[in-house]
């Protein structure tokens, strides 16, 4: 695990990893950045007749923009895992793909296909979104802690990034049912890349590059599995 991982960060300013990473930040961002808008302009629609006195000038005061601008922070904390894993999803094959030519090229894989390629991702989006969702009025909770709140995003998070990755990834190799079943086979592997890349997520700037890390960490993991498989067949066979 820390050998894919170290292997994946050497490898994040290769051109073809580099725009890849450019692009789906920049778009991740402009997303985020239409989503601060619309919250700030619905908070300044927000009609305060009918409201004391005092409140209202509360209001007016600045409690207004600051509302917005913890709601935007919230979203953006709760929803960044999801919303960047789904733009990733349109480029997840190119990052595969650059793993796979400099490190396994002899290992030969299909492409998926865009539509292949935005199921999977979306799938994952909605799931981390759902348990984040879920999860909200324990993150509130837990804020008592301090740390609680990352623990707990770092583990719920993990465990449905990495099944993702590792699927990814074997899909380009194995039959479809084969590669749905293979985050289940190597669940070590797949809760290793789900907890490292879910870390990598909750710590700012590190946070950019981690729809990057995790489907390369997950290539290195598949084919070292892979290889290792056919050498202990080979072995037995023997």
């Amino acid at each position: 695990m820390p050998a894919a991982l170290i292997l994946a960060f050497a490898q994040l300013w290769d051109a073809p990893i580099r725009r890849v990473l450019l692009r789906a930040l920049f778009l991740t961002l402009m997303l985020f950045g239409v989503l601060a808008w619309g919250i700030f302009a619905g908070v300044s629609m927000v009609e305060t007749a009918g409201w004391p006195g005092w409140l209202q000038r509360f209001w007016a005061a600045g409690a207004g923009s600051a509302a917005a601008f913890i709601l935007s922070m919230l979203l953006t904390w709760l929803g960044f895992t999801s919303i960047a894993t789904a733009v990733m999803a349109m480029w997840q094959d190119d990052i595969i793909i650059a793993v796979e030519q400099r490190y396994y090229p002899n290992a030969k894989g299909h492409a998926l296909g865009l539509g292949v390629e935005l199921a999977m991702g979306g799938r994952a989006a909605m799931r981390v979104a759902l348990i984040n969702l879920l999860l909200l009025p324990a993150y509130l909770l837990l804020l008592v802690t301090a740390v609680g709140p990352l623990f707990l995003f770092i583990i719920a998070n993990g465990w449905a990034l990495g099944r993702e990755y590792l699927e990814a990834v074997a899909a380009r190799h194995v039959p479809l049912g084969e590669s749905r079943a293979w985050p289940g086979l190597h669940k070590w592997d797949s809760w290793g890349i789900g907890l490292a890349t879910a870390l990598l997520f909750a710590v700012p700037v590190l946070n950019l590059v981690a729809p990057a890390v995790g489907p390369m960490m997950a290539t290195h993991l598949f084919h070292r599995e892979r290889e290792a498989e056919r050498a202990a067949q080979v072995k037995k066979a023997e």
